[in-house]
């Protein structure tokens, strides 16, 4: 891992939609038709067709959660380093205990990580995220990150709370506020960049080592 300051990283420019069938759908096409610009992060009023792990659904009501999708390229973090798929398990743990972080910070130390890239606070689900990795050969070229909190969402569908794996629960829910969507998608930001610094730095084996401390196991 080079310990090198990329000068490109997550969170600008930010595109802001209203409604779009899914952000990392919307991500994707812009890197495909060549209109992409690494660092870019996509958000969301609402999605149509939100994704998730699995193929799963992600329920949100419009304008009340925290959607949205970053791009990078990764020769922007190393031009020099030949990027291939086995460097993705250690960013995508990276960007797991980025989002979990953010997420900590105001809900506190209950917030936890569900493998493979879930965020819990204590055993219920507060975000998701969803990650889509662009390989040209065995070169790893661009990745999208699809992230989704709960932020202000006080209610949620039947299927949903009646899940004993995904019992939702939102930011609102557990400090008793509402939240500014916005201001919270800059600390977002600034916390998956924090934790790609510190994979960058320390490499796979201690990013793995941090995750592991805060998974926990849902049934």
């Amino acid at each position: 891992m080079s310990p090198a300051t990329p000068n490109i990283l997550l969170g600008a420019p930010l595109i802001e939609l209203s409604t779009t069938e899914s952000t990392n759908i919307y991500a994707m096409a812009q890197i495909k038709e060549g209109l992409a610009k690494s660092g870019s992060c996509y958000t969301a009023d609402f999605q149509t067709n939100g994704k998730g792990q699995h193929g799963r659904v992600w329920e949100s009501s419009k304008g009340q959660n925290l959607l949205c999708s970053y791009i990078l390229e990764l020769k922007t973090l190393d031009a020099l380093k030949n990027w291939t798929p086995t460097d993705q398990i250690g960013f995508s743990a990276a960007i797991a205990l980025g989002a979990r972080a953010f997420f900590a910070a105001f809900a506190g130390s209950e917030t936890k990580i569900k493998k493979p890239n879930d965020i819990y606070f204590s055993d219920r689900k507060a975000g998701g995220i969803l990650i889509e990795n662009l390989v040209r050969g065995q070169e790893w070229t661009w990745t999208v990150i699809g992230i989704g909190m709960n932020i202000n969402q006080t209610a949620f569908s039947s299927a949903a709370v009646n899940s004993v794996s995904s019992n939702p629960i939102s930011l609102q829910e557990i400090t008793n506020q509402s939240w500014d969507i916005q201001k919270l998608q800059a600390h977002l930001s600034e916390a998956l960049n924090n934790a790609i610094q510190d994979w960058l730095i320390k490499g796979d084996g201690k990013t793995m080592e941090a995750l592991d401390a805060l998974c926990i196991e849902i049934n």
